[in-house]
């Protein structure tokens, strides 16, 4: 073979890897993509308020303001596989404390059936915008709320690993790949439970709805209704605090309720009173 031909052969693998290395999708996190990414967030102290670590990545679409700002540019930049230790100031996190936020209503202006402890978290919906309050006093006519986020004035250092870029949030979960409304008008009874990703008891939640969903398949519903995406039904059913777990009859109407941490065995006596074995 001549000297030309292998010129041209050594031109046309270069192409092809040129190519290949081109098409092996993004590198780098970007505006629009959508990350999964495993972190752990410490206050100044090195307490650790929060972790995905043990369980499933944080997944979220860079640019939707999903995570808080200081977060989500911190990601921006970042490989598959890479790792970063960031400290979000407070204003680029959950804002500064503000003393005027502490509100105090009267007992009878909170839902009747829940029962007001300090430290207890609260889902407060007003003009289309979703937040949680904190609970710190109780007397036998009042309720003093801190509507600061819970760490507000705080600044806030994470831990950071990229595990994966373009991921589609569709694959998240199964229990959210059928509709509370679809749900409901399938025949068969329904447990919906009302939370968000961050919450610490809807996380210890999620792996015994998975179990029941497992348990019970066909014979009955079992959901994760986010209250940040689904504001609407969050505002329909009156969510006050997260988690709320509803269960509802083959009919969709509501039987019961249940508001925080609910164990597995709680759950299968309350299944069993509405005539699931």
């Amino acid at each position: 073979m001549t000297r030309k031909y292998y010129s041209v052969l050594a031109s046309m693998i270069l192409m092809v890897l040129i190519l290949m290395t081109g098409c092996g999708g993004p590198t780098l996190a970007r505006n629009g993509d959508t990350v999964k990414v495993h972190y752990t967030g410490k206050l100044a102290d090195s307490t650790v308020f929060d972790t995905s670590v043990g369980s499933e990545p944080l997944e979220f679409t860079l640019g939707q303001g999903k995570v808080i700002a200081g977060f989500e540019q911190a990601v921006i930049g970042m490989r598959v596989g890479e790792s970063k230790t960031v400290t979000i100031p407070a204003d680029q996190a959950y804002g500064q404390y503000r003393d005027d936020l502490i509100i105090e209503i009267g007992r009878d202006q909170l839902s009747p059936n829940i029962n007001p402890e300090v430290g207890m978290q609260l889902q407060s919906s007003q003009g289309g915008s979703v937040s949680i309050v904190t609970i710190v006093e109780v007397t036998e006519t009042t309720v003093k709320i801190d509507t600061n986020h819970p760490l507000a004035g705080q600044d806030l250092t994470f831990d950071i690993e990229l595990v994966e870029i373009g991921a589609s949030l569709s694959q998240e979960s199964n229990l959210t790949s059928i509709s509370l409304e679809e749900a409901l008008v399938s025949g068969k009874p329904t447990i919906a439970e009302f939370g968000r990703g961050t919450c610490i008891p809807c996380k210890q939640m999620k792996p015994i709805l998975e179990n029941l969903a497992l348990e019970y398949k066909d014979r009955l519903n079992v959901s994760i209704v986010s209250v940040d995406e689904y504001r609407d039904l969050t505002n329909h059913y009156q969510i006050m605090a997260i988690p709320t777990q509803i269960v509802f009859d083959s009919s969709g109407k509501e039987v019961f309720r249940h508001i925080g941490f609910w164990a597995k065995e709680d759950i299968i006596a309350q299944l069993n009173q509405i005539g699931i074995e």
